[in-house]
């Protein structure tokens, strides 16, 4: 029996679901879920999945270890979890149902909403030094 794929499980699982649909990730071209304008996670191929999680659930999951901070911005709620063995796939598909389950609980978003900080913003800040940021404040 053959072993289905990351994204295969990951696709199978929320596209069941009310709502969720499927685009390209604007980083790397992986696949990328939303429900409605919030984004549940992506996958970088078929080795890398980073969730949003509440952050209950994200600090008890990394106090046990069991997954890492997003690899890119790393004081988030973000997530990341690599795939080193097919029982990882398990694991990554729970915790996108605990990205659904959170975001399906949360009130509509208005029709007119900001959309939510580009994860980019924050990889920007994160990577390139405050005297160099075209958004620093001025004196």
């Amino acid at each position: 029996m053959q072993t289905q794929s990351l994204s295969e499980a990951v696709r199978r699982e929320l596209l069941a679901r009310p709502g969720v649909t499927e685009g390209a990730h604007r980083f790397d071209g992986g696949a990328v879920f939303h429900l409605g304008r919030r984004e549940l996670g992506h996958l970088h191929g078929e080795h890398v999945a980073d969730i949003p999680l509440p952050a209950h659930i994200r600090d008890a999951l990394l106090a046990q270890g069991r997954l890492a901070p997003e690899h890119v911005v790393p004081d988030s709620a973000w997530v990341s979890r690599r795939v080193d063995h097919p029982g990882d796939i398990v694991e990554i598909v729970e915790l996108f149902r605990i990205s659904y389950e959170h975001v399906a609980s949360l009130p509509d978003e208005p029709e007119q909403a900001e959309p939510q900080e580009d994860i980019g913003a924050g990889w920007r800040r994160a990577l390139v030094p405050r005297f160099l940021r075209r958004d620093r404040a001025r004196r």
